[in-house]
């Protein structure tokens, strides 16, 4: 063997794998020796991280708004259940009020039938009525004033008395309110 592979051979000491990190010390001891300036190493540029907002909170006007919105929608939806139970009950009355209307129907059809001269004529008959004959027809004169006349107890000395209080009672009440 020649002296120049000699050299390039390194003793191995049971471990036949490359030592990968020899080359990078071998090339970090040559530079520490140079002395000539080395060019500046490339600085990574400065990353903008976002800032970071402080937590906002809210206005109470805003919260105000809000919980105007809220109370606002808490009153519209309740006309609403009051216009539905509305509606309902309205559709209930129309329903009564058609049924109502058709018993008055009948009711009113039974009625004239009690009234049917037909009908009267043959009750008359069955009870004994007949026709009056002019012998049994009398007429009255009623040419004078009309006038009437109600008689009535006169009221005592308590009723009077008691009279006058209330219509006195009732003056002062209109009075002072």
């Amino acid at each position: 063997m020649t002296d120049e592979r000699r050299r390039n051979m390194t003793m191995i000491y049971g471990s036949l794998a490359y030592d990968l990190d020899s080359m990078v010390r071998e090339r970090q001891l040559e530079e520490a020796g140079d002395m000539r300036p080395s060019a500046p190493a490339p600085q990574p540029k400065a990353q903008r991280r976002p800032q970071v907002q402080a937590k906002a909170r809210p206005s109470a006007l805003l919260l105000g708004g809000i919980v105007v919105i809220a109370a606002l929608v808490m009153v519209l939806l309740l006309g609403y259940v009051q216009l539905t139970t509305v509606s309902n009950h309205v559709v209930t009355i129309k329903q009564e009020l058609a049924a109502l209307e058709d018993e008055h129907v009948s009711l009113l059809t039974e009625y004239e039938k009690t009234f049917d001269l037909a009908t009267v004529k043959a009750a008359a008959e069955e009870a004994g009525m007949s026709k009056p004959t002019s012998g049994q027809i009398q007429y009255i004169d009623l040419s004078g004033a009309d006038a009437a006349v109600v008689y009535a107890d006169e009221p005592g000395i308590i009723e009077k008395t008691v009279t006058t209080l209330k219509s006195s009672a009732r003056s002062l009440w209109e009075y002072f309110r």
